[in-house]
């Protein structure tokens, strides 16, 4: 089979995966802090080594044929998250925490501390502070925070103090625990709005300049309008690879009559 088939064939793959990529960010618009992700591209030039074809990712799908070590093919370059923060929208819940500025709450899960953006918590029976996913939020001392709602009107400030009560009869209940990154784009996502480290260079570090806003949500960061070109283009770059195909499969099949009929 010609080689060109397989090498529109490795963008066409490609394009389709763009096209899951694009799908997940709209159909996580109404998601709570969800960050959109995205794909970039490059050409694989010979000679391959087999660091650069894991790392770009130059056949996802198994085939049945070997590349040609004299040919490019498609590869992706990169995978990445979009970690721009979206607009807060006020919801007038006390346990719903939305933060200005790049920082994340840190919670505790089975496999180790996670973090998120989603500030949409609530109280389980004994009071403690969890997301709706059951997980514990955790505070400035790295044990879950507790809170004795009985005691009156729960108050949270920009700092992440959290206290019970009104005005001067209120009582400390803890403070959140939030951290941030030099590089967001270096979480992994781990489902449920929560981030994992997996790249060492992705230190915590101390936030600056982030206030937790009481009774707001972060809104995803998806733009529709634009998501919704993103799957135009990528529809037409798939078409077209389909197209050279189908072009390379008639042309192999016009010579293969002509040679037939010459014989």
């Amino acid at each position: 089979m010609h080689e060109g088939i397989y090498i529109a064939a490795s963008g066409a793959f490609k394009q389709e995966h763009k096209l899951d990529v694009i799908a997940n960010n709209l159909a996580n618009m109404g998601t709570t802090a969800y960050k959109r992700d995205g794909m970039a591209f490059r050409e694989m030039i010979p000679p391959f080594t087999d660091t650069a074809l894991q790392s770009a990712s130059l056949d996802p799908k198994p085939t049945a044929f070997q590349p040609d070590p004299r040919v490019s093919y498609v590869g992706v370059a990169d995978m990445y998250t979009d970690a721009s923060n979206g607009t807060l929208r006020q919801t007038g819940n006390a346990l719903d925490l939305g933060l200005d500025g790049d920082g994340f709450f840190v919670v505790g899960t089975p496999e180790g501390q996670r973090f998120t953006r989603n500030g949409n918590f609530k109280l389980s029976a004994d009071g403690t502070l969890n997301t709706h996913e059951g997980f514990q939020v955790l505070g400035k001392d790295g044990k879950p925070i507790k809170i004795d709602a009985q005691g009156g009107q729960i108050s949270i400030n920009s700092s992440g103090g959290i206290s019970v009560g009104n005005g001067s009869q209120s009582t400390p209940q803890g403070d959140l625990q939030l951290v941030s990154f030099q590089d967001a784009s270096k979480l992994a996502k781990q489902g449920d709005g929560l981030y994992r480290i997996d790249d060492p260079s992705a230190k915590k570090q101390p936030v600056q300049n982030v206030r937790v806003q009481q009774g707001f949500l972060e809104t995803s960061n998806v733009n529709p309008i634009e998501e919704m070109t993103n799957m135009i283009v990528t529809m037409r770059g798939f078409e077209a690879y389909q197209k050279i195909i189908q072009s390379i499969d008639e042309a192999d099949e016009q010579a293969v009559n002509a040679i037939g009929r010459l014989a």
